[in-house]
Order: structure tokens, then C-alpha cells, then sequence
């Protein structure tokens, strides 16, 4: 089965954030949201985004002003208009480049209109026995794992948080290397996923710390920059730097090595 594509969802009414994600992942796509349109830098470098929906009428950034940030850094990621107010703002959003096809009006009332629209601007077709699959269920049914994040982006845990507990993790999180360290420390702890620069203690030191008192807990490392130097820091603390993962990252493939990791531990399937 292909990865699902990601979609962010910016919008400040969380009933559509709700309605929209549950729509999509019974599609097999990845939806990701946020109510704060002004995180949605932070939220393009941590994640390999393939669809923006963007609301227009926000309070603190409106749709216009996202459209030309997004302009300015000169991303390319593709975006769907959300709008209940298509009629008054049809000239504006001519103006800057968006056309009828670019829209879907709420309320929504006609879903194959929207896949289409979201299709189309994805080159992707929904196969058959693609959508409203059992597979996560059957995975994550009696999901044990105990996760914790260790990162001081807030928005990017909320996402990461998120995306875990819906399969089931426990998941805990921290914005500083030291609490992060204490909770690994003094808390069973399955699997971390640690940002190797993060306030009071770097995650080198995390790690290693974490390592030497626990050598069976699986970690994944990320980094947004300094690649190489990070990945030599990792190997001198004799940690495979390839297992470093950089932002923005493709958090379905992230989901896939958490995944992994937790069935390496005994704490994915059946506990008898």
C-alpha cells in the first residue's frame, strides 16, 4: 500500500479541523492541522507537507497572509482554499492567483467534489481497498508502547502527540533535555524520539545518559540543521548516526519507524 500523502489543515474552527481529519484518514491520507495560522512555518520545515487546505477568515493570520509567506519563502506546496464566503472573496482570489477549481466551500456538502479537487492537485487516485482499511486497527489494537518526545518546538508535539495517540501509544512529552532525561530515567519508557537541540540539555546527552542506564530503550534522534555535525555527534557517542532523522520529515514514514521500534520491544500485538 503506497504512504498516505500528508495534508495540512489550517483553520481556527476546530469542528471542521475535526470533521476534515476524519474524513481524510478514512481516505488513507495523513492529516496534520492547527488552529494557530501563524505556526505554519514551524509546521513546513518539521514536516514533508504534499497539500495545504488554508482557511481565509482567521484571526491572527489570515488566508491572504499565508498565501503570500508561502510566496515569499517560494513554497511550492500545493493549496485548497477553504471558505464559506467563496461569493465575496471570488475577485480578491482571483487577484492572487486562485481560481474556482482551487476552492471548496463549506459547508461540505459534496465529497467527491473535494476528493477530486484534492486528487487533482496531488496527481493521486484513491485505488480500491485503499480507503477504510483495518490494517492500523489490527496493529495498534493492543498498542503498549510507552512513548516519549522530547522537543521544544510545542505545535510540532501537539501534531507528533496526536498522530500517536490514535494508535494507541502513551505518549508523554517534554520542552527541555532534562525533564526529558529524569522521565526516561525514573518512568518506563519503550521508545523516545529526541531533538538533538533542545533547551537545558542536549540531546546527545540525553541519549547517552538515557543509554547507559537503559541500554534497551529505542530512540530516534532529529535534527532540523547541521546534519553532518549532528550525525558526527551521534557516531561519537558511539550512536548510529543513521539513524538521525531530519526535518521536515515524512511522518508517515516516521510513524513506520516508531512502529518498528515498539514491535522490536514486545509492546505492538498480543500480550499473552
Amino acid at each position: 500500500m503506497p504512504k498516505p500523502s500528508m495534508i495540512l489543515i489550517v483553520d481556527d474552527d476546530k469542528t471542521v479541523i475535526d470533521q476534515l481529519q476524519m474524513h481524510f484518514r478514512r481516505r488513507n491520507f495523513e492529516p496534520i492541522a492547527t488552529a494557530n495560522s501563524t505556526s505554519i512555518d514551524q509546521i513546513l520545515d518539521a514536516f514533508e507537507v504534499h497539500l495545504i487546505l488554508l482557511d481565509l477568515r482567521m484571526e491572527r493570520l489570515n488566508g491572504y497572509d499565508v498565501l503570500k509567506r508561502l510566496h515569499e519563502k517560494n513554497i511550492k506546496t500545493p493549496v485548497l482554499i477553504i471558505t464559506a464566503y467563496y461569493a465575496d472573496e471570488k475577485d480578491h482570489l482571483k487577484a492572487v492567483g486562485i481560481g474556482e477549481e482551487d476552492v471548496i466551500e463549506k459547508p461540505f456538502r459534496d465529497v467527491a467534489k473535494i476528493e477530486t479537487r484534492i486528487n487533482r492537485k496531488l496527481n493521486r487516485v484513491i485505488l480500491p481497498g485503499q480507503a477504510d482499511s483495518d490494517y492500523e486497527n489490527e496493529i495498534y489494537y493492543d498498542n503498549r508502547t510507552k512513548l516519549a518526545l522530547i522537543d521544544d518546538e510545542v505545535e510540532i508535539n501537539d501534531i507528533l502527540k496526536e498522530t500517536f495517540e490514535l494508535r494507541h501509544y502513551q505518549v508523554s512529552v517534554f520542552i527541555r533535555g532534562d525533564e526529558g532525561l529524569k522521565h526516561l530515567l525514573d518512568n518506563e519508557c519503550h521508545v523516545a524520539i529526541v531533538d538533538m537541540k533542545i533547551p537545558r540539555l542536549d540531546g546527545d546527552k540525553v541519549i547517552q545518559e538515557a543509554l547507559k542506564a537503559k541500554p534497551n530503550l529505542k530512540i530516534i534522534p532529529i535534527s532540523a540543521a547541521y546534519v553532518k555535525e549532528m550525525r558526527d555527534v551521534l557516531a561519537s557517542i558511539g550512536f548510529d548516526p543513521t539513524k538521525l532523522v531530519t526535518k521536515p520529515f515524512n511522518l508517515s514514514l516516521l510513524v513506520e519507524q516508531v512502529k518498528v521500534l515498539a514491535a522490536e520491544a514486545g509492546t505492538l500485538g498480543s500480550s499473552s
